[in-house]
């Protein structure tokens, strides 16, 4: 059995107990090309001058500093097919399974494209694509002749694509936005699971409740759900007004200070704080991303929950993060507990990731694979 994942932004193959990584060929090139330029024009940006002047403040980017996110892998018959976001340019790749190659096949590029995973049945590839990470929309495209066809629209974000087993249908999970008052979209609303028929065009609710968020849609052989729900968070943390009024004169100076700082970078050249947020704190980031790192700061509390709890492989992902089937006659079992991704084998058993490990669930059974930080897309590359 050969399965791909992701994790830590690297490409990876699991086989036959041996963990192999495929670093992007794309990424390389583009970091090779990036940190040339940066060392091109790095005279005129550094130094006592570059200070003075302010042209510090012009400096290109960091080559270690770019954006770079890969939110996608499907099997390919050379070996696999995944998806890459390089400071705002995405795109599709062919990559062999030899660590030490120097050239990939290209399939498609955009600029302004982002993914929220891809889903692969011969030569139709479900994907989820927008021109941000926050608006993220379901389409089809042919890797014949890479045709797209677009299937939704709005103000959602639809991700986690996959063709049910038939190929009938294609499972999702899509949320949209409420409108703030000026009519743009604000609050993102719960996630559900929602079915797109290509043969009839029609769209189907399969999975829907306001308490929680529905991810990774996969339907078995038999027809049942499996899904993984979380309870649902709307981002937005409650405010009082004493809070408010005590902290106003905090916030002032916060402000001040951040004026201070910006001047100081703009024409000093330095930051006043050693510790200033550099642009890649603040860049846009995938839902993956953000959940990644929003449970990172409580992964040791997760871990001990986890561990109190008698799990056998305890993972850093809360507790209430569950892996959920749901049968045809709408009867909910849960999995497991504290699961980041998981996919289904066709012999019935099910390949998951805690966030700690790589786990092969049969029944109530669980096999440790391999210890793997923060695996997702997991992919079943060959039986």
């Amino acid at each position: 059995m050969r399965i791909g994942y992701i994790a830590d932004k690297q490409l990876y193959v699991w086989e036959d107990g041996k963990v192999t990584a495929l670093p992007s060929v794309r990424y390389q090139k583009y970091l090779a090309a990036m940190q040339s330029i940066h060392d091109a024009k790095a005279w005129k940006t550094t130094g006592t001058g570059a200070m003075f002047t302010g042209a510090a403040a012009d400096a290109p980017v960091d080559p270690a500093k770019i954006p770079v996110g890969l939110h996608g892998l499907a099997p390919d018959p050379d070996g696999m097919l995944y998806a890459v976001e390089l400071d705002q340019v995405g795109g599709l790749y062919r990559r062999d399974l030899d660590p030490a190659a120097s050239e990939e096949g290209h399939v498609m590029t955009r600029q302004n494209m982002f993914f929220g995973g891809i889903h692969r049945r011969g030569d139709q590839l479900a994907m989820c694509t927008g021109s941000s990470p926050q608006l993220l929309h379901l389409s089809i495209l042919d890797l014949r002749d890479n045709s797209e066809t677009e299937i939704t629209d709005g103000d959602t974000r639809e991700c986690d694509p996959c063709w049910s087993p038939d190929g009938s249908r294609i499972l999702f999970s899509s949320a949209g936005y409420a409108r703030s008052d000026s009519g743009k979209p604000a609050m993102l609303g719960p996630h559900e699971v929602l079915a797109y028929a290509p043969g009839s065009g029609s769209l189907d609710t399969l999975c829907s409740n306001p308490a929680f968020d529905y991810l990774s849609p996969q339907e078995s052989s038999e027809g049942a759900l499996y899904c993984i729900r979380q309870p649902y968070d709307n981002g937005q943390k409650r405010s009082s007004l004493l809070k408010d009024i005590l902290l106003f004169p905090v916030r002032i100076i916060k402000a001040l200070g951040g004026l201070l700082n910006y001047f100081s970078i703009r024409y000093g050249g330095e930051p006043l704080r050693s510790d200033s947020s550099s642009p890649e704190r603040t860049k846009k980031k995938t839902p993956q991303e953000l959940f990644f790192e929003g449970n990172l700061i409580k992964a040791e509390e997760n871990l001990k929950q986890n561990q109190l709890a008698g799990d056998k492989y305890p993972g850093i992902c809360p507790r209430n993060r569950v892996l959920l089937r749901i049968d045809p006659d709408g009867k909910e079992t849960t999995l497991r507990h504290s699961v980041l991704d998981y996919t289904l084998l066709p012999d019935g058993r099910i390949l998951c990731s805690n966030g700690a490990h790589l786990l092969l669930l049969d029944g109530s059974q669980e096999t440790e694979l391999a210890k793997v930080k923060l695996a997702h897309d997991l992919t079943l590359l060959e039986v």
